[in-house]
């Protein structure tokens, strides 16, 4: 193929011979001519991307933070049981020394440093470590408490429990293996029951503090009172609760009231003594005046 081009002011006509080749070549050129130019125009012109945000993983930290975060408010919760037990059981056996003082933070100290700015998770992690340190010291400080208590009671429970739980009532079934009254069958029976009118008093038969004050599965509305030495009395089935968690209680006091609620045919009290996590007989505990039926 031949193009001619002619001006007035050349002395010649430009001849211009294309052969297949080079007609192919400038048509490749004149069609990817303009892609590069705008490719080269988008390159400059576009501004540097931000750096993505991993909304997976931010998921992640905040789950955590929010699962330290309970944690923590459990272990300070069971602080302060441990704090409310401890000063208990040092005011009602009149223990004179300031190494049971549980109003007083754990001894500790250093040389002082320059602050550092946490990250919530940091900061979580430093506390929930500082609270366990201070509750192995709590566990020390009861741990030797209960030492002394041991030998002052010579090992002897029957002299902590002295009360009964409820003011009347009749005595419907005993501690130990009975015949079920919901399916008939031979099960065991971990305390004993009293049937009382509905709305009488439930009593602490021994000073101690309040560690479960609810609803738990198969006893309705229950009341667990730590009384030291390993001792715990649980008050079953109560139509409603007097007293929360934490609370320190004297013998005698009223804590609830009967009723039928859990697994119960009618209006009772379910009473039992727990002791080194194993039930026993509270019939070896306490004087009943009630009349057995």
């Amino acid at each position: 193929m031949n193009i001619i081009f002619i001006h007035k002011k050349w002395a010649k006509p430009l001849h211009i011979d294309l052969h297949g080749r080079r007609v192919w070549g400038m048509l490749a050129a004149l069609v990817l001519l303009p892609v590069l130019i705008g490719a080269g125009v988008s390159r400059l012109t576009a501004r540097p991307a931000l750096p993505t945000v991993n909304a997976a993983r931010q998921r992640e930290l905040q789950a955590q933070v929010q699962l330290m975060s309970q944690h923590l408010a459990e272990m300070q919760a069971h602080m302060a049981r441990l704090d409310a037990l401890g000063q208990h059981l040092v005011e009602s056996n009149n223990i004179q020394s300031s190494e049971f003082d549980f109003h007083k933070k754990p001894p500790m100290g250093g040389p002082a440093s320059r602050s550092l700015s946490l990250s919530n998770e940091a900061l979580l992690q430093s506390r929930l470590q500082s609270l366990s340190a201070a509750m192995d010291y709590r566990d020390a400080q009861l741990e030797a408490l209960d030492s002394i208590l041991r030998q002052r009671r010579q090992d002897d429970p029957s002299r902590l429990l002295t009360s009964m739980p409820v003011r009347q009532g009749i005595e419907t079934s005993p501690f130990g293996y009975r015949s079920d009254p919901f399916n008939g069958r031979v099960s065991f029976h971990p305390g004993i029951d009293f049937a009382a009118a509905e709305g009488s008093g439930v009593y602490a038969t021994a000073g101690g503090v309040v560690t479960w004050a609810g609803a738990r599965s198969g006893y309705g509305n229950l009341v667990e009172i730590n009384h030291g030495d390993g001792v715990l009395t649980h008050y079953g089935h109560c139509r409603d609760v007097s007293v929360h968690l934490g609370e320190v209680v004297s013998r005698g006091q009223l804590i609830a009231h009967v009723g039928s609620t859990g697994r119960s045919t009618g209006p009772h009290l379910h009473y039992e003594v727990v002791r080194n996590g194993e039930p026993v007989d509270p019939a070896n505990f306490i004087v009943s005046t009630l009349v057995r039926r």
